[in-house]
């Protein structure tokens, strides 16, 4: 009678929720246990690439280089303190690298000449660096 009934599945059902900017959902572990497992909302990273890009086209011409990157070095560091936790970093490296083009991009747009190439801006990134992506809060 036991060969007759159909074999269970032992495949977890994936189902993600979206709560405080974090999608959650669940993955297997290094043993291959099942784990809650969290990332950047992609909503919410979207948004957040969006304001820093807002920002920077409006502050590009209200201060000098040297502060003008000040300011925008706590914009990645709040991100990173917030979004800084187990399993996410490779979004937090992404929001990193975003954020780095968009202000090249709008540094450049202050005169008619470019204020950097790419060679120079990496030269000035290692006088200056951005913060760096770590884990802040681990969750296992």
């Amino acid at each position: 009678m036991c060969a007759l009934l159909p074999k269970r599945s032992l495949a977890i059902r994936q189902e993600t929720f979206d709560f405080l900017g974090f999608t959650f959902y669940l993955g297997r572990s290094r043993k291959g246990h099942y784990i809650p497992m969290v990332k950047t909302s992609g909503k919410r990273l979207r948004v957040k690439l969006k304001r820093v890009s807002e920002w920077a086209r409006g502050a590009r011409h209200k201060y000098k280089s040297m502060e003008l990157w000040r300011i925008f070095c706590a914009k990645p560091r709040g991100h990173i303190q917030y979004y800084g936790v187990s399993f996410n970093m490779r979004y937090v490296t992404r929001f990193l690298e975003a954020a780095k083009r968009i202000l090249f991009k709008w540094l450049n747009r202050r005169s008619d000449r470019r204020s950097f190439n790419w060679e120079q801006f990496n030269l000035f990134l290692q006088a200056n660096p951005l913060p760096e992506a770590k884990v802040h809060h681990a969750l296992f």
